[in-house]
């Protein structure tokens, strides 16, 4: 598949390029999104927050834009996770704070976490 290029200028300009009308309003609406999303995100060290990013891409179909968080953790995050035996990897136990206390177990069972969908219920609210 090619990419599309209009010999009219203006058009193509106006159609393809980042800082053409078109290019304007999905950037914007890209940071409308983000800036929702970041206000939805669960916040427990910042960092789902602070590593959300706005990307402008073009590709054969066209110019997008591309809303995400690429930590490790993320997906679990927006998904959900269902509940599971922690081992260590690595170390012969876990060591972790429960309570104020500093606790070692050979394995722990994670109960599994509930979907934040802050991404797309984003984008629902800025479209």
């Amino acid at each position: 598949m090619a990419i599309v290029k209009f010999y009219n200028v203006p058009l193509d300009r106006l159609l393809n390029d980042s800082d053409g009308e078109v290019g304007r309003y999905l950037s914007k609406k890209g940071d409308q999104i983000r800036t929702i999303a970041r206000t939805r995100v669960g916040v427990r060290t910042g960092r789902l927050k602070v590593t959300m990013h706005k990307r402008h891409l073009r590709d054969p179909r066209g110019q997008y834009i591309l809303v995400g968080n690429d930590a490790p953790y993320a997906l679990a995050h927006h998904e959900g996770s269902r509940p599971r035996v922690v081992r260590p990897t690595g170390s012969k136990v876990l060591r972790f704070v429960a309570r104020g206390q500093v606790v070692f177990a050979q394995q722990v069972m994670h109960p599994g976490t509930k979907p934040n969908k802050y991404l797309l219920d984003a984008l629902k609210i800025a479209l």
